[in-house]
């Protein structure tokens, strides 16, 4: 069985001078509220770029416009984080399941996720799912509330919630959908084609559902994580010292995690292959490459996001 990602979804960000109405020559700031460097997105860069001026008379970082940097201003930048990533989804691929069919209603959204169904999470928190339903994946519940992050495991969907609490919902044959009731506050979830995972606020990583390959099984000696990834059959952990470590399935040595990695900022899966965005914008992918997909092209240059589909590799660059 396969998570079944033979389509890809996509993002679609509109120029900003569209988007907005305004003038593509303006400061990204007046395009973008609380984007002080001009990045294009409100993110640490302008968080820092506020407190270093938190309490200057004006200045780039007086975000209201009233003439002071203060908790105005970092309410302001709060409320507008990310904003700019904001667009309309398209999906393309095989589309048996009308996975591919986006919704003519769906409106604007930050995130999306995809099994054999597509979820997104739209800008106002609530959640979307189309595509297979042979479980009731993409049955979102009424009382599931605003969140902040989704993902798709083979024929089951997870979502973040706002207040830090994990729901899931969908084939459930291995328990993949019960959230533990000791589980805790969370601060991001992942799927794999049968098990789920989370980590919460304390760094810590949780995992349940489908465990053949021992892949729920979160080593002892893990220690505190800022991200996760899940394949197939297999679970992939990123450490606050920047270190990979993975786990469950080893028959493609997917969880043969390269001595000369080094430190890692992000972490993305295939089925059967892993992805590493390293500190300096570089990729590695490991084991699994009966398609190529783990062959980086020579030009790919430094990074900024990696993705994974069951068998080809994504990656944004700079």
């Amino acid at each position: 069985m396969k998570t079944g990602l033979n389509h890809a979804v996509r993002v679609t960000v509109a120029a900003l001078s569209i988007v907005l109405g305004l003038n593509a020559a303006e400061p990204a700031r007046a395009q973008c509220p609380g984007d002080l460097n001009g990045s294009g997105v409100v993110d640490g860069a302008d968080l820092g770029a506020l407190l270093t001026a938190w309490g200057t008379q004006g200045g780039s970082a007086d975000v209201t416009g009233d003439g002071i940097v203060d908790g105005a201003d970092l309410g302001a930048l709060l409320v507008n984080w990310g904003s700019c990533l904001q667009g309309t989804v398209r999906a393309w691929g095989r589309n048996n399941y009308g996975q591919c069919n986006i919704p003519t209603d769906l409106g604007p959204c930050t995130a999306i996720a995809g099994g054999e169904h597509t979820i997104a999470l739209r800008t106002d928190g609530t959640v979307r799912a189309w595509g297979l339903n042979s479980g009731g994946q993409c049955n979102v519940p009424a009382d599931l509330g605003p969140c902040t992050a989704i993902a798709g495991g083979g024929y089951h969907t997870i979502a973040l919630r706002s207040d830090g609490t994990v729901r899931a919902w969908g084939w459930n044959y291995y328990s993949q959908c019960d959230v533990p009731t000791f589980l805790g506050p969370c601060t991001a979830i992942a799927g794999g084609i049968a098990h789920t995972i989370a980590l919460r606020t304390d760094g810590t990583v949780g995992a349940w559902g489908y465990n053949k390959f021992s892949q729920c099984d979160v080593p002892d000696d893990l220690g505190p994580c800022t991200a996760i990834a899940g394949g197939d059959l297999h679970t992939i952990a990123l450490r606050t010292d920047g270190t990979v470590r993975a786990w469950g399935d080893k028959f493609s040595g997917q969880c043969n995690v390269p001595t000369d990695l080094g430190p890692c900022t992000a972490i993305a899966s295939g089925g059967y292959h892993t992805i590493a965005l390293r500190s300096d914008g570089t990729v590695r992918a490991w084991e699994s490459n009966y398609f190529g997909q783990c062959n980086i092209p020579t030009d790919l240059g430094p990074c900024t996001a990696i993705a994974g589909g069951v068998f080809h590799t994504i990656a944004i660059q700079r």
